[in-house]
């Protein structure tokens, strides 16, 4: 589970007479999604970049600015002391998620968007918009979801994405940011992972002994990619099987040294695992094999010599 929450730029543009009022308005949900545990947003674009009023940038109208309390906050905002801002939405490491942007395409009120709704829906989390227009008046957004299978063609969903323009609406994700608040109770890190794996994973993934090696060998941000893929399937978020994975091709499975490296052991016996999730960062892996109602999870690490 993520720890940000993401931008709706298409909230953008503001009507002047109504901006300082849904700046105000905005940060305050802000201040609200700090406090549940969500302290960055993450926005496709550098803020300073948007247009605030129509053909006016961020800078252009903080410098138009008179009221100095509001220009001092809209300065505190930019400098990531009211929430910490990041861009892009999607991180050149977080191949999973740059995969489904290439993999499928979102529609809003049937135009395409690849930016703040879209990513709400890929990172599993809440976006957050200017209440500008009365669209943006509710807690859900629908989007349209199409998604390029492999034999080419193409299956269309809708989706709900969860959704805030104002501390109001945050009232109706209290699961989600009790989810948030469990998650970061656990506060699972490479030294207390194996030790409490059994803690914070107790009823669907099982480690099988070779991962307690493996997991210090990882990079944090791989380790943390990592634990929150297999949180989201723990807590039954997600299949496992929602992430992008594959099976071993024929050269694995018919050379010997290949497959006795994707050996590993349940129950004292050495199994072979050939499904793999290859959404990690640094080009990591996580194999796993479903069985009697259980994930076994037996390697997670950089990609395996095939």
């Amino acid at each position: 589970m993520v720890s940000f929450s993401v931008f709706n730029e298409l909230s953008l543009p503001l009507e002047q007479h109504k901006a300082q009022s849904i700046f105000i308005d905005f940060f305050k949900i802000l201040a609200e999604l700090k406090r549940y545990g969500l302290g960055t947003i993450r926005m496709n674009d550098n803020f300073k970049n948007y247009h605030i009023l129509t053909g006016i940038t961020f800078q252009q109208f903080l410098g138009e600015q008179q009221d100095r309390d509001f220009k001092t906050k809209l300065k505190s905002f930019i400098a990531n002391t009211v929430i910490k801002i990041e861009t892009p939405i999607v991180k050149k490491e977080e191949q999973e998620q740059l995969n489904t942007l290439n993999e499928c395409e979102y529609f809003y009120n049937e135009q395409s968007t690849d930016g703040g709704l879209a990513c709400a829906d890929i990172w599993n989390t809440i976006a957050i918009s200017f209440s500008a227009e009365n669209q943006w008046n509710c807690s859900i957004i629908q989007l349209k979801k199409s998604i390029l299978k492999m034999n080419g063609s193409i299956e269309g969903n809708l989706i709900p994405v969860k959704h805030a323009s104002s501390c109001s609406h945050l009232k109706d994700h209290q699961d989600f940011f009790s989810d948030i608040e469990k998650e970061n109770k656990l506060n699972i890190t490479q030294d207390n992972f194996w030790n409490n794996r059994e803690i914070s994973f107790p009823k669907k993934i099982e480690f099988c002994p070779e991962v307690e090696s493996q997991i210090r060998k990882l990079s944090k941000v791989t380790f943390q990619h990592a634990i929150s893929t297999l949180r989201d399937v723990e807590t039954q978020r997600k299949s496992i099987t929602d992430f992008n994975y594959s099976g071993e091709g024929k050269t694995v499975h018919t050379n010997p040294e290949l497959k006795k490296m994707r050996m590993f052991t349940i129950s004292s016996k050495k199994v072979f695992f050939e499904n793999h999730v290859k959404s990690l960062p640094n080009a990591c892996r996580i194999y796993f094999l479903e069985q009697n109602g259980k994930i076994h999870i037996g390697y997670i690490g950089k990609h395996l010599k095939n």
